[in-house]
């Protein structure tokens, strides 16, 4: 018996064939796949990246698929306040190895032109993850609007012909003009837990900041590691950042040691309340500039 092909299978093929399947980029909630184009994406669209680094064996990054990662709550974000990309780290270690991420999961938020804006490392729960998006997306708005030129608006003439003054504020001191630590030794303090004055000659500068030194054996070591003496966040507080998303500076007053990492805070209540739970306020380490330090007044 002849056999005959079925027009509708035949019409069916075809369709098949020519079908191409969607894009990430094309479906919106949905998490992208390349870096580069997701990278292409932010700029194109201004949005901050959120880049997810995973393994195939990392157990915690199973986790966090199964449960946050493809959460509705989460999906929704995405082209709306970020841009977001999975990356494997075994099949892209250079994409790894350019952010320097050594642990996972790690989740990066970085601006349209690669510069980091916020770190997380470690599984999270779907509250924190949700949190850290919006978080990412204020801040980066707010550096847009920092960034943007600012001019002052004419003066007003008065109605009556006589010109409207606006007076001038006083000009307070500014804090980052001041020495780190309230001019104590950093290398000193990490290595004896001990407060001890540094000296002028003996300066180092490090992030936009200044320290002042011991001992001219002390300025080399500082300057051999940096950012192993010096406090995290610019030695903002943490508790601030985390809670407001402000920098504003600590006091030696209210210094901790976590992790041999050393944190300021701007009264005890907040030391306190990182004591209790320091992992809840440095999971997520938000990247800042000394121009974002508001001056405050002690």
């Amino acid at each position: 018996m002849r056999r005959t092909l079925c027009p509708g299978l035949l019409i069916l093929a075809v369709t098949v064939t020519a079908c191409e399947p969607a894009r990430a980029e094309d479906r919106p909630g949905s998490w992208m796949t390349d870096y580069n184009q997701a990278l292409a994406l932010a700029r194109e669209q201004q949005k901050p990246l959120l880049i997810h680094f995973y393994a195939d064996w990392c157990g915690p990054c199973k986790q966090m698929e199964r449960s946050v990662l493809n959460r509705p709550e989460v999906l929704a974000e995405f082209g709306r306040s970020v841009i977001a990309v999975k990356v494997n780290t075994d099949r892209a270690p250079a994409v790894a190895e350019r952010y320097g991420v050594t642990a996972l999961p790690t989740d990066l938020f970085v601006e349209p032109n690669g510069a980091k804006l916020m770190e997380s490392t470690g599984k999270c729960s779907l509250p924190e993850y949700h949190m850290a998006i919006a978080r990412a997306s204020t801040r980066f708005e707010n550096l847009i609007a920092q960034r943007s030129p600012t001019t002052s608006p004419p003066d007003q003439p008065d109605p009556h012909g006589s010109k409207q003054l606006i007076p001038t504020q006083p000009v307070e001191t500014d804090e980052r003009l001041l020495p780190m630590l309230d001019g104590y030794c950093p290398v000193t303090l990490w290595a004896n837990r001990r407060w001890e004055k540094g000296f002028p000659q003996y300066r180092a500068e490090y992030r936009g900041q200044f320290f002042l030194l011991s001992s001219e054996e002390n300025l080399q070591e500082f300057n051999d590691n940096p950012d192993r003496y010096a406090p995290r966040f610019l030695g903002c507080d943490p508790v601030v950042v985390y809670e407001s998303d402000r920098a504003v500076l600590g006091s030696t007053r209210y210094a901790a040691f976590y992790d041999n990492e050393l944190y300021l805070f701007i009264e005890d209540v907040n030391r306190k309340a990182f004591k209790r739970s320091p992992d809840h306020y440095v999971r997520t380490r938000v990247v800042l500039n000394v121009d974002q330090i508001e001056t405050v007044m002690r």
